[in-house]
């Protein structure tokens, strides 16, 4: 089976093609090759990392719950108390 040969290397290896506006094509065809076949930047979630799904809305109930309800499980001071805590240190 016979290999294949890029455009370039086939311009390259044909003795006519030593005109200076062919040289400028292969050299166009060749960067524009390697453009196209450039990798691309992956984007998004990053590769080999695990997906953890989290009960965000669970946490969202609790919460509110916890600090916010008629008959909230914390009393405001401890609300007030931990607010401060996580936003002022």
């Amino acid at each position: 089976m016979a290999s294949k040969r890029t455009l370039l290397q086939r311009q390259l290896d044909d003795s006519s093609s030593d005109d200076d506006d062919e040289l400028e094509i292969v050299a166009a065809v060749a960067i524009v090759n390697n453009f196209v076949n450039a990798k691309k930047k992956h984007g998004g979630s990053v590769k080999g990392r695990r997906f953890l799904r989290r009960d965000r809305e669970g946490g969202h109930k609790r919460m509110f719950q916890d600090y916010l309800a008629v008959n909230p499980t914390y009393s405001p001071e401890i609300f007030r108390r931990r607010w401060m805590l996580i936003h002022f240190g």
